[in-house]
């Protein structure tokens, strides 16, 4: 029998956005963030990062989401963009990230010490500057499912490389599940 984690979403506002970035897990793109001091008659660019020639070129697809269950939770061995533009009128989605890299995770499920802690479920929020749009590093376990509720698929876009695959974490005896009655 597996044990049962429960997870309560919480509003995706900025400052949690910016726990996740200060915890090494994404990469924000939000107004101001990655500002370069061009001079008048100058323009300046960098990236923010480069993924592996191995996976590559990168891709831009929409992902539609309709199942409440989390059953393909994992990682990718490289970055992607989360962009969640879309319409609030769809069913409410659910973004779980771990608090963890894969391998620390994967030692705490080893261990049976996982617990809600090592999660955070966000409620996601569309079209917001401030939270909508970011880079889920590699290595970062996540998944993705709605809630309960009548409606068309909670759908977004995600950048990546091509050749990214996911790979499944094993969660051995646990379940993670959303708590729906206790959303924020």
């Amino acid at each position: 029998m597996a044990t049962m984690i429960e997870l309560a979403p919480i509003d995706m506002t900025s400052s949690v956005m910016q726990d996740l970035e200060r915890r090494g897990l994404i990469i924000r793109l939000a107004p101001r963030r990655h500002e370069l001091p061009a001079a008048p008659g100058q323009t300046l660019w960098e990236p923010i990062y480069d993924s592996s020639e191995e996976l590559g070129p990168h891709r831009l697809i929409t992902v539609s989401v309709n199942k409440t269950r989390l059953d393909e939770f994992g990682t990718h061995v490289d970055n992607e963009e989360f962009l969640l533009i879309g319409d609030t009128s769809m069913k409410p989605l659910y973004l779980v990230i771990a608090l963890c890299p894969k391998e620390e995770l994967a030692d705490k499920v080893a261990r049976a010490a996982l617990s809600p802690d090592d999660f955070v479920c966000l409620q996601v929020k569309y079209n917001d500057p401030e939270t909508s749009f970011f880079t889920m590093l590699a290595d970062v376990p996540h998944g993705e499912a709605v809630g309960e509720a009548d409606g068309r698929p909670a759908t977004f876009y995600v950048t990546e490389p091509r050749d990214l695959g996911t790979e499944i974490t094993d969660l051995g005896d646990y379940e993670v599940r959303i708590r729906e009655d206790a959303v924020s």
